[in-house]
């Protein structure tokens, strides 16, 4: 189960779901603030926060996959616009420029007035990255590898710094990096036997080094430079607290330094967050259990 995460201005936005979505907020010691709330799509029967990101307006956009639908909310849970409707859910249509099909993240950078706006479809699609105006007009479709015929296979993550953007291609195993819609470069990250690790969250710092969760064929947290170099090990796969197993989202909130930055890991299908340094150190962890409706909790202890 993806769940995903977002940081604004001292709040961590957690987004989890079963049948009906649940967007929580805690402050960065992990104590839980007042905004919260849940919505289910009426036509599909469920919703999912496959994605989430706050613009500089503090509006709130949620990549709702069963809805085939991008949604706009406050921070009281009023939602306030979207893109996508029922018409379009159709699984064999082809995914056009403009169109929205079971969005699995969005991204957002600046305000109403100068910002853009990243959605990431799911499936296998040349138009699975597209950029739009934060009113929802369509600019342009990210090319794979710079090939504008070329499909994206299996995006699973987007994450920008500044007027870059990171897509993470899970079926592909391969992290591309494009600057304003153009591609710039990609990498990928490998065991030390040489197999590809599948990426499943990004989260780029102002430096140019990059936070990298992974979950196959085993789950890690990685720091790589800006070419995709590894730099460190953040934490190794297992259920304990200080290791992360199939981890679905990352958020870093700047520090002065390694020691200081916090970077926040959801993993466990959505039942905890950790907090670790840029250094490694574990400092805690945020369980998710009460948040989470029962049924998604069966069977879930051993894990």
């Amino acid at each position: 189960m993806q769940a995903s995460l977002a940081l604004s201005r001292g709040t961590l936005f957690v987004g989890v779901h079963a049948k009906t979505a649940h967007v929580h907020s805690f402050d960065l010691g992990g104590r839980p603030l007042g905004t919260s709330f849940s919505f289910r799509d009426a036509v599909a029967g469920r919703s999912a926060v496959a994605g989430l990101a706050l613009d500089d307006d503090r509006t709130l956009w949620i990549a709702d996959a069963p809805a085939s639908r991008v949604r706009q909310f406050s921070l009281f849970g009023r939602e306030v616009g979207g893109l996508g409707a029922p018409s379009e859910r159709r699984g064999e249509a082809p995914l056009l420029p403009g169109l929205v099909l079971r969005p699995v993240d969005v991204e957002v950078q600046g305000n109403r007035d100068h910002g853009w706006l990243a959605i990431a479809c799911a499936g296998e699609h040349r138009h699975a990255v597209q950029l739009f105006d934060l009113d929802f007009s369509y600019r342009a479709s990210c090319a794979a590898l710079g090939d504008p015929q070329r499909a994206f296979r299996g995006v699973c993550r987007l994450a920008a710094e500044g007027q870059r953007l990171y897509v993470a291609e899970a079926l592909a195993r391969c992290v591309q990096v494009f600057r304003a819609g153009e591609f710039l470069f990609a990498f990928h990250l490998t065991t030390r036997t040489g197999v590809r690790l599948e990426p499943s969250a990004l989260a780029p710092l102002a430096d140019g080094r990059v936070v990298v969760a992974c979950r196959a064929p085993h789950s890690v947290l990685l720091l790589v430079d800006g070419a995709g170099r590894l730099l460190r090990v953040l934490a190794q796969e297992g259920a304990e607290e200080g290791q992360v197993l199939e981890p679905s989202d990352v958020v870093v909130e700047p520090g002065s330094d390694d020691r200081q930055a916090r970077l926040f890991v959801i993993d466990r299908d959505g039942l905890r967050v950790q907090a670790f340094t840029l250094e490694g150190r574990c400092l805690g962890a945020i369980p998710l259990a009460s948040a989470v409706p029962a049924a998604r909790r069966k069977n879930k202890g051993g894990r």
